[in-house]
């Protein structure tokens, strides 16, 4: 008995003294990987954004377009990085010539975008873009350049 009793205060003693050294602890969360991982969160940078616009004419025909972005950029390395938008667009057109009200043309897109940078000097850049979106400028031809 005696025995049990000095082991507990020993034990009780060292208790203190256990606590200030610093063990390692595991790193338990499932998207922390390993410095040379791919899913390597500490790479990865996110931001969204979001806009509304509306517009009317006189002659009382509308229209309405929402979208959301969610921008993902991924580094790799330095040299190397990932650009990728996801467009979530809402649209479609209202009749504003007597009382406001919206037609059944409704629509949900969702579009995505990216761009995949490589620059292995400072004065050479190689990127790869794909783009669903936006203004897409096209000269008009005369009317005599199509005969």
């Amino acid at each position: 008995m005696k025995r049990a009793v000095s082991c507990l205060a020993l034990i009780l003693l060292m208790l203190p003294l256990a606590a200030q050294i610093d063990f390692p602890r595991p790193n338990l969360n499932p998207f922390r990987g390993s410095q040379n991982s791919l899913k390597n969160i500490d790479k990865m940078a996110m931001s969204h954004s979001m806009g509304f616009e509306a517009g009317t004419s006189s002659g009382g025909d509308g229209y309405y377009l929402s979208r959301y972005t969610n921008h993902i950029k991924y580094k790799f390395n330095p040299k190397l990085e990932l650009d990728l938008d996801l467009n979530f667009v809402n649209f479609g057109s209202m009749n504003t010539r007597n009382k406001l009200s919206f037609n059944e043309d409704n629509a949900n897109k969702l579009i995505p975008e990216f761009a995949l940078r490589y620059r292995p000097t400072d004065s050479i850049k190689i990127e790869i873009q794909m783009s669903q979106g936006g203004y897409q400028y096209r000269p008009r031809r005369a009317w005599y350049e199509s005969w």
